[in-house]
């Protein structure tokens, strides 16, 4: 079977559920949304790491954009990152597209216009020049309902 070489990065806690903070989880396990339509457009996933999992652990309490936003956690963001930039970098010397990111509104790392993580994706992606047109996010509800043509955020 021929693929299709389109590669999206994806938030974590889209693909597990497991890693969100207790009482804040959207469903019990992955988003069905977002998996139905990254099967059905055939895409790649490569999953981004948990940047508050990995720097404060399971039980850790609900934080804001404010209280993440300190040189410790964006240098934290940035080494969690360098294996994702290596993967890339690979896919894109082997001629695959990034077609884009899937992150979660509202988040304070993962948000695509004021979290934590991704700015500090965004600056690496700059350094590396790797460019990335089209920002999806899963919706700020209890029950979101993922829809790849209205939850998306188009760059130049």
């Amino acid at each position: 079977m021929q693929r299709n070489k389109k590669i999206l990065l994806v938030s974590h806690c889209i693909l597990n559920q497991n890693t969100v903070i207790e009482g804040e989880a959207r469903s019990f396990g992955a988003i069905p949304t977002a998996l139905d339509w990254i099967q059905n457009e055939g895409l790649g996933v490569i999953q981004l790491p948990c940047p508050e999992f990995t720097f404060l652990g399971l039980e850790r309490p609900s934080m804001t954009y404010e209280e993440y936003d300190n040189k410790e956690y964006r240098q934290h963001c940035r080494n969690i990152l360098l294996p994702v930039l290596e993967q890339l970098t690979e896919y894109i010397k082997s001629g695959y597209q990034i077609t884009g990111i899937l992150g979660i509104q509202s988040s304070p790392s993962c948000d695509m216009t004021r979290g934590v993580f991704i700015e500090e994706l965004k600056k690496l992606f700059i350094e590396h020049q790797i460019a990335i047109t089209t920002e999806w996010f899963l919706p700020d509800h209890k029950n979101p309902i993922f829809n790849s043509k209205e939850n998306y955020i188009k760059r130049n």
